[in-house]
Order: structure tokens, then C-alpha cells, then sequence
């Protein structure tokens, strides 16, 4: 089985979606698991996308057993460059080494992302898919198989750039957040309706005051 993760983040939440499937060829996936987290662990830098997404995709693989579990995508780069040009741990290899220490599973991971790292980083390979001008890039935990991830990837299920696949795990993510916004409108709106229907009318209060003045009494508001 594959597991793939996409996060969005909104208003100071993340929402996590990964969607499992049986094979690379699979046109839907097997099923989805989504996870919401309070709080953003930190801003997006480039080369550090993993302080972020981490955090999320660890919790949401919390709810999941990954016994099956033959290799994961993530939206990212399983590796990055430094300043120097060296090869370093991104998203895919820091999510391999902390599924190995949490779980003792040694699981591969690969990196599709939709846009260009911002330095050239060793060992990824371009994707075209259907008639896109538009490459994805494949990463991959281990080096020796990124050509190997890469075919898999261009032979995924769906005719455009976005395999139908990551598609939908990106669009549940989207429409996660949505709901939650749509749910909070309405309860504010809901709780609009009630104050309303609290709201008190002061026209009489103000005929009392105006009356206890004339008789000789003064009013002093309460503080």
C-alpha cells in the first residue's frame, strides 16, 4: 500500500489529508484519513518545509497502520541542497527517518512536487505527464530509485499534469478546510441570531429615568 499527504494551512490551523492506495496504477484511492492541528510549528523556508509538515503528516500516520505500507509521497523534496550545494535531508528523508524511529520501519518516500527547487538539487528527475509543458519533480529517498519512482510517476493513473490520485488528496484537503470555515460561519451566525433575540428594548428604562429626575431624584449609572 501508498500512503500520499498534502497539507493546507488556514487561519492558524493545518488540515492533513493522506489517501492510500494499493499500486501506482490505482485510479482512486483505497481510502482517506484527514487530521487537523492547532497552531502552525513554524513559517514556510525554503529547504525547511519539514519544521511544518512534519509535525502534521506524523499525527495524521498516528491514525493508520502501516504494516502494508511499501512507500510514501509526499508534496515536497525527499532531498534539498544547502548553501554550499550539498545534498541534504528535505521533507521525504526527515519523514523516512522519523517513521523508522517511531515505528522501526524503514519506508521509502518519494517527492512530487509541482514547482522547482529554488537551486538545482542532485538526483531529481523531471516528469512531463499527458500534454504538459509543466514538469513535476521526482525525488526519492534513495537515490538509485528515483529513475525507477519517476516511470511511476508518469504512468500514474489520469490524463493531466496532477495524477488523479494526488489530485483528489489535494482537493480533500481544500475542501477539509472549507467545511470547518462554512461550520464556523454558520455557529457564529447561529449565535448572531440568539443575541439578537436577547437584545433589550431601553425606550421604557429611559421613560423611568426621565420620570424619577422630575419627581426630584437623580440616577446614577452603575460602575
Amino acid at each position: 500500500m501508498i500512503l500520499a499527504f498534502d497539507t493546507y494551512y488556514y487561519d492558524g490551523y493545518s488540515y492533513t489529508v493522506c489517501g492510500a492506495f494499493e499500486s501506482w496504477d490505482s485510479e482512486k484511492a483505497k481510502f482517506f484519513v484527514s487530521n487537523r492541528r492547532k497552531g502552525i510549528d513554524a513559517e514556510y523556508t525554503p529547504g525547511e518545509l519539514y519544521k511544518r509538515e512534519l509535525p502534521c503528516i506524523m499525527q495524521c500516520l498516528s491514525h493508520i497502520k502501516i504494516d502494508n505500507v511499501t512507500s510514501m509521497v509526499v508534496d515536497g523534496f525527499a532531498w534539498v541542497v544547502d548553501g554550499e550545494g550539498n545534498q541534504v535531508p528535505g521533507l521525504g528523508k526527515r519523514l523516512q527517518d522519523a517513521v523508522l524511529k517511531e515505528y522501526g520501519k524503514n519506508i521509502s518516500v518519494v517527492g512530487i512536487a509541482k514547482n522547482p527547487y529554488h537551486k538545482q538539487i542532485p538526483n531529481c528527475e523531471e516528469v512531463y505527464r499527458g500534454i504538459s509543458k509543466k514538469p513535476l519533480y521526482v525525488t526519492c529517498t534513495e537515490n538509485a530509485f528515483v529513475n525507477h519512482y519517476a516511470i511511476k510517476v508518469e504512468l500514474m493513473f489520469g490524463e493531466f499534469r496532477i495524477p488523479d490520485i494526488i489530485k483528489s488528496i489535494d482537493t480533500r484537503t481544500r475542501m477539509m478546510a472549507a467545511d470547518e470555515i462554512e461550520a464556523t460561519n454558520i455557529m457564529k451566525e447561529d449565535i448572531g441570531n440568539k443575541l439578537k433575540g436577547l437584545s433589550i428594548d431601553f425606550s421604557e428604562f429611559d421613560k423611568w429615568v426621565a420620570e424619577t429626575e422630575k419627581n426630584g431624584f437623580a440616577y446614577r449609572d452603575a460602575t
